[in-house]
């Protein structure tokens, strides 16, 4: 399913997107709309979506001013630019920024189709193209597991959006990044309770955790026991 965010100062042409996008095969999710490109830039921070539908010409910061700020924060998403035949040479100036869809006012459903198909191609593409730097982050996370590390703090030192850091993680891995991070810790955690005489405390802020109580709930969930009791039963 590709999730999608609407861009247009006009109601009836968000209107039109949204019915063709529900005539097309290909599943969508909307995650939202907005009228202008401020807007659209603050709400896509927080929904993340895979293609952002843009007109060009919108009042204050326009979809190529619009797209050019994606493109500093993220590589990946996909756009789908809309306009009138007086924009469309104007239109095409987002080349520069990979963008290859372009549709023209009012939208047909079969021309949305078939630029969605190619986004969800060239998305898929992207990732099979992000592997060495998914081969660099999980590097990254192993030898920094006792860091307090977030998406966020990993976005911003890999250049992609924490949705995308997230994505690599899960097609690398097969796990989500909270999975792999806590899996790693208490993998570590029970080493060093079952090979030395740090007290509980001490490996707890070790592997990451400067909660006690925390580190000892995560503990039992993953190893159905407290540290204590694994120590005492290994020791």
């Amino acid at each position: 399913m590709l999730t999608v965010l609407i861009v247009d100062d006009e109601p009836l042409v968000r209107s039109s997107v949204r019915y063709a996008l529900q005539e097309v095969e290909i599943k969508t999710r909307i995650l939202g709309e907005a009228e202008n490109g401020e807007e659209a830039l603050l709400l896509y921070k927080k929904v993340l979506p895979d293609v952002v539908i843009t007109d060009v010409k919108m009042p204050g910061m326009d979809g190529l001013a619009l797209i050019e700020e994606i493109r500093k924060i993220d590589r990946v998403t996909q756009f789908i630019i809309i306009s009138g035949y007086a924009e469309f040479d104007y239109a095409r100036r987002a080349m520069k920024y990979e963008v290859q869809h372009y549709l023209l006012k009012p939208i047909k459903s079969k021309d949305l189709e078939e630029a969605l198909r190619q986004c969800a191609v060239r998305i898929n593409g992207q990732y099979a193209e992000l592997l060495p730097q998914a081969e660099q982050l999980i590097k990254y996370i192993d030898e920094n597991y006792s860091a307090p590390l977030t998406l966020n703090m990993l976005a911003q030192k890999f250049n992609f959006s924490p949705k995308y850091i997230s994505n690599m993680i899960k097609n690398k891995v097969g796990y989500s990044f909270i999975e792999y991070l806590t899996n790693l810790r208490i993998k570590r955690a029970v080493e060093l309770l079952t090979k030395t005489n740090m007290s509980i405390k001490e490996i707890a802020l070790s592997v990451g955790y400067d909660d006690q109580q925390y580190f000892h709930r995560i503990f039992k969930k993953k190893t159905g026991k407290t540290p204590t009791q694994y120590r005492k039963e290994v020791m």
